[in-house]
């Protein structure tokens, strides 16, 4: 049987992405028909005089923290090439500007469909993904700006739970130990070698701590390609409810300062029951399940 031709009207195009992993899991599944080209933003924006490509695929990396290099390369690409049309990815559009959405032949795409998009919109027949072999991951992260009903901070079980917690009650010092508490596990992990180790995250979100919880679980679930677990207390509810709309959040309901929430769910982790121990803000499934990933 003869293979069927490829379609797709693109012969050239340009990756631009600053995770090699990222650009070689898009160049691997596309037609060898397709001239597909891999750059950083760097490169993208202050070395190439000119875009010769049908399409570009720009990522919004705006990983760790850091401010989107993607917006800047787009102003440098619209500058030299005004009419190129450009697919601007991001594993959550909710931090991708209005401006970009607002851009000429800008199309902002979720990284994880951007090869179902360009099957669909570009008639890409893509080769079959290579078969990997992916450890499961096994760390669960609970953080929390206040203390944590049985647990101080550090590891439990043989690494199967990392609690960055506070000794009491923050209050009034939330916010500063809700940034502190961010760094330190940024600075334990290297989130592209480590994402495929995290199991699931569960993040306190209170009033105290004012955006930096959501904010932590918005960085984390960006970086860690996956979907967090914020519990909230019920102050301030409806600035929490947009995390769901807008990020990879799951939300929960629990009582202000949650330690005996947060508490419960590293019983449920470390297979340990205590006595009195019934209010669990989520399912014991969805507690043991690995999170929902995301990936190219």
């Amino acid at each position: 049987m003869k293979a069927k031709k490829n379609k797709t009207s693109l012969e050239k195009l340009l990756i631009i992405n600053d995770d090699a992993d990222d650009i070689k899991a898009v160049m691997d599944r596309l037609p060898d028909s397709i001239n597909a080209q891999g750059a950083s933003q760097f490169q993208a924006s202050c070395m190439m005089d000119k875009y010769d490509f049908d399409l570009i695929l720009l990522d919004n990396d705006a990983n760790d923290r850091k401010e989107s290099k993607g917006e800047k390369t787009l102003n440098c690409i619209r500058e030299r090439a005004p009419e190129i049309p450009v697919v601007y990815t991001s594993f959550q559009p909710g931090w991708v500007s209005q401006e970009v959405y607002q851009t000429k032949g800008v199309t902002v795409v979720k990284t994880d469909e951007l090869l179902d998009y360009l099957t669909k919109m570009h008639g890409v027949q893509l080769k079959e993904p290579q078969a990997q072999i992916i450890k499961a991951p096994q760390v669960s992260i609970i953080l929390s700006y206040n203390h944590i009903d049985g647990y101080d901070p550090g590891t439990y079980g043989d690494g199967k739970l990392l609690v960055i917690s506070f000794d009491k009650r923050a209050n009034e010092m939330a916010k500063e130990v809700a940034k502190q508490q961010l760094t330190k596990l940024y600075n334990a992990f290297d989130w592209r070698a480590d994402r495929d180790k995290i199991r699931n995250v569960f993040i306190y979100d209170g009033l105290n701590g004012g955006t930096e919880p959501g904010r932590a679980a918005a960085c984390l679930g960006h970086d860690a390609r996956m979907k967090v677990n914020l519990l909230a207390c019920t102050c301030d509810w409806d600035r929490k409810q947009k995390f769901v709309d807008s990020m990879y959040v799951d939300l929960y309901k629990v009582g202000c300062g949650g330690n005996e929430e947060l508490g419960a769910i590293a019983d449920v982790i470390l297979g340990i029951k205590r006595p009195g121990r019934n209010y669990l803000p989520m399912p014991v499934e969805k507690i043991l399940a690995e999170a929902q990933k995301f990936a190219i």
